[in-house]
């Protein structure tokens, strides 16, 4: 089957299923639509942060144990438009329909499923998308997720109380993806206004140590680590 829309679209699929993923990724193709697989809903987190996909096909029963509704709750705290959203699993009762739907997924197809049938409904969730979320709203590192548009993060869903100047801090450390910031990075990035000054130790030590007093009030948070080298977000030591 061809495209029916011109427009190129990115789909996430979902799916722990090795031989599933391949037939969804292989109608995803036959769209001219592109993908990518992952195989469980912190993956799918961190994946869909880094991009902008369109469309998601969720397997539920997944390897990390976690229903792939858990994904459609995490979608609906999303600060701008959100994915349309295909869910595909054997759990198909009337019950399991309903959940879903009402937890946001727009169509839900039993497995074993037929892949013209397949074919369709990605075709027809397709036309009905309205927009695209921005890549920037969430950005996401191991559990701790930094929600752009509102200046908040949290930690496994624990929401971290930051002040304005820790949050850009903090973020700053994300998006250096547990890689060294060098404290003269940290300053022209985080205080723009003063960037024709020299780093001010005072300022930054003050702020690192503000982050640090915040992150540690979340259980099993993450740190910040400091070295010559300059500031990086790590794990705890007994995470």
């Amino acid at each position: 089957m061809t495209n029916a829309n011109t427009e190129q679209l990115a789909v996430l699929i979902v799916e722990d299923d090795h031989t599933a993923a391949d037939l969804v990724t292989q109608q995803v193709a036959a769209l001219g639509w592109t993908s990518a697989v992952v195989s469980n809903v912190q993956a799918a987190r961190a994946e869909f942060a880094a991009k902008a996909f369109d469309i998601v096909v969720l397997d539920r029963m997944l390897d990390d144990q976690e229903d792939g509704l858990a994904l459609l709750t995490w979608f609906r705290e999303l600060e701008s438009a959100t994915p349309g959203v295909l869910v595909a699993s054997r759990l198909g009762t009337g019950a399991d329909h309903i959940r879903a739907l009402d937890l946001g997924a727009d169509d839900y197809i039993n497995k074993p499923y037929d892949i013209e049938v397949l074919n369709a409904r990605l075709r027809a969730l397709a036309r009905r998308l309205t927009g695209r979320r921005a890549p920037e709203s969430v950005e996401v590192w191991e559990d701790l997720e930094i929600r752009v548009l509102n200046r908040s993060a949290l930690w496994k869903g624990q929401q971290v109380s930051l002040r304005p100047q820790s949050f850009d801090v903090l973020r700053v450390l994300v998006a250096s993806r547990g890689e060294y910031v060098s404290r003269e990075t940290l300053w022209h990035t985080v205080w723009q206004s003063y960037k024709n000054l020299p780093p001010q130790e005072t300022v930054i030590n003050t702020a690192i140590s503000r982050l640090r007093s915040n992150l540690a009030s979340v259980e099993g948070g993450p740190v910040v680590e400091s070295d010559r080298l300059g500031y990086r977000i790590a794990l705890a030591a007994s995470a």
